[in-house]
């Protein structure tokens, strides 16, 4: 048996059924792709993908708790970390050299720390290994699956066999051309519903819907605004970008990064809020903690002992403050809403549309309301405030860590990108037909 098989074989008997490789002859692109980042003298890529708890993600998007789904990332990060680092020391018993990929949050240094370019792709070498295609909203979908899945990535020195990869339009032509519905979930307007744009992988265009600016991502995943723009329904975020409400937020960089900062210290807990997602992404917590987090079935029904148990293992889990809602994760809605048949996505959305309206109420939990008009109401009664000493400790705090982890200049990622950059532009040009 090689040992492609052997590394599958492995990750299946620990529960991962979406698993596929890449050799050193297709993991052309973008600096996201360069092994060595990861590993010095790395060749190869396995890619797993396992599939998000879809009554979690019901209970998300239905407005009947935001708990479940937060607690399903926690298990499912780490639960697809940890087989990924068995799974690396797997192949060093083969005689090979192996390195694991976190879920999350490792990105490379910048001069900009919110660019959050990522060390190593995900979605590419899902792609690229066929484990998964390119979808419209840029998330990769499995067959099985759709795109709610958790991806991780083990690279090695060994020189795989690649897997047989998916056509470049298999999902976008079969599948989101008849969908789109991933562009209608973000509440700050980050997709185009019709216009493509393109990712250059092995030298192959990938398609993908044009964004129409990347960091509106942040407003709605960092709960920073909330509201759809017809006023129907909302996220589980906190917040409104009040300039926003209504209308279709800007897509000028300075004018949304305006908007970001200010919205961002006002909060009070943004440092909190991202050391936990950071943890969770990044490193993997202690087997004994996570032992005694409750899986998203068996959670309690109140929703304030929920609340009370995600405090409780946030604190433990060693992040930095207390958030004044543990359910740090507000969005991501472009990928749940996204299942492995276009009813299924019709159903997640139609859960999404209908969910209503939720705003902070007394004592900042978050309350369901009939309307906007309520809505508004509601939050002028219970205004979110934040003292300038919590501020001002909150700013210092936030700067610091993303100083510490994510500040920097690394030359061959700027020169990377702008080879890259003007490779993808010139294959656009001699191949795709402009209408």
């Amino acid at each position: 048996m090689g040992l492609e098989q052997q590394i599958k074989e492995f990750a299946r008997g620990r529960g991962v059924d979406v698993v596929g490789v890449v050799g050193p002859e297709r993991l052309g692109g973008p600096p996201s792709l360069d092994l060595d980042y990861t590993m010095k003298g790395a060749r190869s890529v396995v890619s797993m993908a396992m599939p998000m708890d879809v009554d979690a993600i019901y209970a998300f998007l239905s407005k009947a708790s935001p708990s479940p789904h937060n607690v399903d990332q926690l298990h499912g990060n780490q639960r697809i970390h940890r087989v990924a680092s068995d799974l690396a020391a797997f192949i060093r018993s083969r005689g090979h050299r192996a390195a694991v990929v976190p879920p999350n949050n490792t990105y490379r240094r910048s001069i900009d720390v919110f660019s959050t370019h990522p060390s190593f792709s995900h979605r590419f070498a899902a792609i690229l290994a066929g484990t998964a295609g390119q979808g419209w909203s840029g998330n990769v979908m499995t067959k099985e699956y759709g795109a709610s899945v958790f991806l991780c990535s083990v690279v090695t020195d060994a020189v795989l066999a690649s897997d047989e990869m998916l056509p470049p339009r298999y999902f976008v032509d079969e599948y989101c051309s008849r969908c789109k519905l991933c562009a209608r979930t973000c509440v700050a307007g980050m997709f185009e519903e019709e216009e493509e744009d393109y990712v250059l992988l092995n030298g192959e265009l990938f398609p993908r819907g044009e964004r129409r600016n990347v960091d509106l991502c942040n407003a709605s995943c960092f709960g920073l605004h909330a509201l759809s723009k017809d006023r129907t329904w909302s996220t589980w975020g906190r917040y409104w970008i009040d300039g926003w409400v209504g209308r279709r937020p800007p897509a000028g960089r300075v004018q949304i990064r305006r908007d970001l900062l200010r919205g961002g210290r006002a909060t009070g807990d943004a440092t909190a809020r991202f050391d936990v997602i950071r943890i969770a992404g990044k490193t993997i917590i202690d087997d004994d903690l996570m032992k005694e987090l409750p899986l998203p079935a068996d959670l309690p029904d109140d929703q304030r002992e929920m609340d009370r148990i995600l405090w409780d293992f946030e604190k433990r889990q060693g992040a930095f403050g207390k958030c004044k809602d543990p359910n740090v994760l507000t969005c991501g809605q472009c990928a749940m809403v996204c299942g492995p048949t276009l009813k299924e996505t019709a159903s997640r959305y139609k859960a999404l549309s209908e969910g209503g309206i939720v705003v902070p109420g007394e004592d900042g939990e978050m309350v369901r309301v009939g309307d906007y008009a309520e809505a508004v109401e509601v939050r002028r009664a219970n205004p979110q405030r934040s003292g300038a000493l919590e501020r001002a400790k909150d700013s210092l705090a936030s700067f610091a860590l993303w100083h510490r982890y994510y500040f920097g200049l690394e030359p061959k990622s700027i020169v990377g990108s702008i080879r890259y950059e003007r490779e993808r532009r010139r294959a656009i040009r001699e191949h795709v037909t402009r209408p």
